[in-house]
């Protein structure tokens, strides 16, 4: 028999009939505090393997979105089995939830096993993503062990969708804070102290990961608990497993395609040279700092979305994601304001590696980043966005919207830049700029369209205008 706490029930009540700012500031102000923290700490991550060198910085930012790539299919995953088990809190279907979370667990076991068979042949898949043979030498081995880290991140980010479900941010923020301590500080361990390469740099993620998996066994162990896992509930029938594919797939499909379309991006910065693909990769870093907060509203609130979806609240439900719209535009004008008189500080520290300071790579990032920041101003409405079409289920229109991201804003852009233009390097700034304004403005009046639709449909047929 599958049983839900008494402050399970008490959450559901306050979502569907508290105060929206209460709630909010509940559930969204820890994760958006921890997603700061955990961008503020993969700067510092950055920053530890810039002390190695520009090439070795250019390696791990390269990588990184190949990672995204495979991290895609199971977070894709983790995206459509968090939106049912949204959906099913706000209705009370505590059987539901079990059964959507345990066969989801299950399927991110086969997709772990794929991911453990392509391991040995790292190398291989690198060159065959077309990546330059400088990043292969340098960074098939840490590849290999972030996919390792990537697996356990497979099953963590299942749990962490279901705690968020919860209400318990406050708990999601100390446990992640432990994991980005104990990753940080082996970093700088292995880098400072040991001189080490980037490889222990990834075997310090690795090993931070693994803290969180700890719990997360912990909690999916649980007996007849909703949210622990149980064979018995694993689905392999169509009203399950139908709903699961069809909102992660388009969400699989948009991550890989994003990420991607990023690693494209970044080989072609790199015919500006390999310097500027680091230099890009810590610009993105640094508008990570603000945008980072914005990627914690999207989180909170795309789970508080769904909750209100589910129970059939959509006065509620659109109230919520223009509280939303209200919390990022104050946190990306104040956030603009602010980074703009850090970034040379920053920049610098960038700068300083075991070879000395480099001024031109300094100017580089400063450059990159001053045209990345106008472009986060916009883009702040893409996440508000993103929390109230994730909350509805609809993937596929984020799938569209990234897509237009990454394939009609970005990628063109660039190459227009490159092919019928004389500018530098700074072409890539423009083209973020320009991507991430645009997206933003998109995803705008996406939601005012799905907004109104929703509306006629859920209103009386003589106001919708039915017979």
């Amino acid at each position: 028999m599958t049983t839900v706490t008494s402050n399970d029930e008490a959450f559901r009540k306050e979502v569907q009939e508290g105060s929206i700012w209460r709630v909010i500031i509940k559930v969204c102000v820890p994760l958006a505090l921890y997603s700061w923290i955990s961008q503020l700490f993969a700067v510092l991550d950055t920053l530890m393997a810039s002390h190695i060198s520009s090439e070795a910085v250019s390696t791990v930012v390269y990588m990184v979105q190949l990672q995204h790539i495979v991290l895609a299919a199971g977070g894709g995953l983790a995206v459509g089995g968090g939106i049912l088990i949204a959906h099913a809190y706000g209705r009370g279907d505590w059987e539901r939830i079990r059964t959507v979370l345990s066969t989801t667990v299950t399927l991110c076991i086969f997709l772990s096993v794929v991911i453990l068979l392509v391991i040995p042949v790292t190398p291989a898949i690198l060159r065959l993503a077309g990546t330059p043979e400088v990043f292969v030498t340098q960074g098939s081995t840490y590849f290999a062990i972030t996919l390792l880290g990537i697996i356990i991140q497979f099953f963590t980010t299942i749990y962490i969708s279901c705690e968020r479900c919860r209400g318990r941010s406050r708990k999601i923020l100390m446990l992640n804070m432990s994991v980005v301590l104990i990753k940080l500080a082996l970093t700088a361990l292995f880098v400072y102290v040991l001189e080490g390469d980037i490889v222990s740099i990834a075997f310090a993620t690795l090993a931070s990961y693994l803290i969180l998996f700890i719990f997360t066994l912990r909690a999916f162990m649980k007996k007849d608990d909703a949210f622990s896992f149980s064979l018995h509930h694993v689905s392999l029938k169509a009203d399950v497993l139908g709903p699961v594919f069809r909102l992660s797939l388009p969400s699989v499909v948009e991550k890989i395609a994003f990420s991607a379309g990023k690693a494209m991006v970044n080989r072609m910065a790199a015919d500006y040279g390999t310097d500027i693909v680091g230099a890009a990769g810590i610009s993105n870093n640094m508008s990570g700092l603000l945008t980072g907060i914005e990627v914690g509203i999207e989180d909170g609130g795309s789970s508080l979305e769904g909750q209100l979806y589910g129970s059939g609240k959509i006065e509620r439900t659109v109230r919520m994601y223009r509280h939303l719209q209200i919390g990022v535009t104050v946190i990306s004008l104040a956030g603009f304001v602010l980074m703009r008189i850090l970034t040379d500080p920053i920049a610098r520290l960038f700068s300083l590696s075991r070879g000395g300071y480099d001024p031109v790579f300094h100017q580089n990032i400063c450059t990159l980043f001053h045209y990345e920041l106008f472009g986060c101003l916009l883009l702040a409405y893409a996440y508000s966005g993103f929390a109230l079409l994730l909350g509805l289920g609809k993937t596929k229109l984020i799938l569209a919207i990234n897509f237009a991201r990454i394939f009609l804003f970005r990628l063109p852009v660039i190459y227009f830049f490159q092919n019928f233009t004389s500018m530098d390097f700074r072409a890539v700034g423009f083209t973020m700029a320009i991507s991430n304004s645009s997206v933003g403005i998109l995803t705008l009046i996406a939601c005012e369209i799905v907004i109104h639709k929703l509306r006629k449909k859920s209103a009386p047929p003589e106001i919708a205008g039915e017979n």
